[in-house]
């Protein structure tokens, strides 16, 4: 069995980016993150320590993004999947989804970004 826990709305200001000025100035990012375990032990204990909790999974995404400047958001999204994976071993499965709202796009437009599932 495998559950789906998920995190919205990780708001970052960071430096990734292809050009300059992006990392001069940085701009926003924005992380949804989904994982799936099975949360059956921890349910049936109410124990925090069988599941990865969403404060764990908030702190390494701030990780990865203050520990490496990213061109592509592509790389980005891979580092937090990989880094989810293996800092947590009960972690099957993770769907990283980053935007960048602010993209350096010559034109009118809502959102902009990547979303990639990895599986263990």
């Amino acid at each position: 069995m495998s559950d789906r826990i998920f995190l919205r709305g990780v708001e970052l200001h960071a430096y990734h980016g292809l050009h300059e000025e992006e990392a001069r100035l940085g701009q926003r990012f924005v992380v949804d993150i989904d994982w799936w375990l099975d949360t059956g032990p921890a349910a049936a204990h109410d124990n925090y320590g069988e599941t990865v909790g969403y404060e764990k999974v908030f702190e390494a995404i701030h990780e990865v993004s203050a520990g490496h400047r990213f061109h592509i958001l592509e790389a980005f999204a891979q580092a937090i999947a990989e880094t989810v994976l293996s800092r947590y071993p009960r972690v099957e499965k993770v769907r990283v989804e980053v935007h960048k709202p602010s993209a350096p796009i010559a034109g009118i437009f809502g959102d902009a970004g990547v979303e990639i599932t990895r599986t263990r």
